[in-house]
């Protein structure tokens, strides 16, 4: 009789495998030989699933991105304003092991949207919704009167998630910026933003 294989389990045994070769190696490095090795099988049995490695690299942007977005999405759940602001960028921040590992995943999707149309769509996709996030807790700013209604709310968003991203690659690339001072760097743009 033949083993019965669930196919669900082992794309997500590839995915996770490609996750961690991609944080530990790079994406220069991850290839889908050392994928299917690192999940305990031969690259055949995973290009049955992925037919090259850009697929199997959006698929991990994915479920990075799903687990980034359930984060944000309970931060606006519990959160408005000016505190929901604060939330979304210290979570968004490489300041922990899991932040980190969401933020070099990032890093590596705007590094191969260089080179596929597909990941670019992707990127981009992905920065409109960050950008929402912050649209709208910028405006329930707004609407609670911490900030005045003349605020170009989506001038201010893209500042701040441009601020949001400086602050991260710094502190991943260059350590200057450990997590307290990225945290207090946000705390300032947040009290020259909402006392002036």
């Amino acid at each position: 009789m033949p083993k019965l294989v669930d196919h669900s389990e082992r794309r997500r045994d590839f995915i996770n495998a490609a996750y961690d070769t991609l944080l530990r190696d790079g994406l220069a490095n991850t290839t889908l030989r050392n994928v299917a090795k690192r999940a305990g099988y031969t690259t055949g049995a995973l290009v049955h699933y992925f037919s090259d490695k850009d697929e199997l690299i959006r698929k991990v942007l994915e479920a990075n991105g799903t687990r980034v977005r359930e984060r944000m999405e309970e931060i606006q759940a519990s959160k408005r304003g000016r505190d929901a602001l604060r939330a979304l960028a210290l979570e968004a921040l490489p300041t922990d092991m899991q932040s980190t590992m969401g933020f070099r995943i990032w890093l590596a999707l705007w590094y191969h949207s260089e080179q596929s149309t597909d990941m670019r769509a992707e990127e981009r996709r992905r920065y409109r919704e960050w950008v929402g996030r912050v649209g709208t807790a910028l405006e329930q700013s707004v609407e609670l009167g911490e900030l005045s209604n003349k605020i170009d709310v989506q001038e201010e968003a893209r500042l701040f998630v441009a601020m949001v991203d400086g602050l991260g690659i710094q502190r991943l690339m260059s350590k200057q910026a450990s997590p307290k001072k990225a945290t207090q760097a946000v705390d300032r743009y947040l009290n020259r933003l909402y006392e002036s």
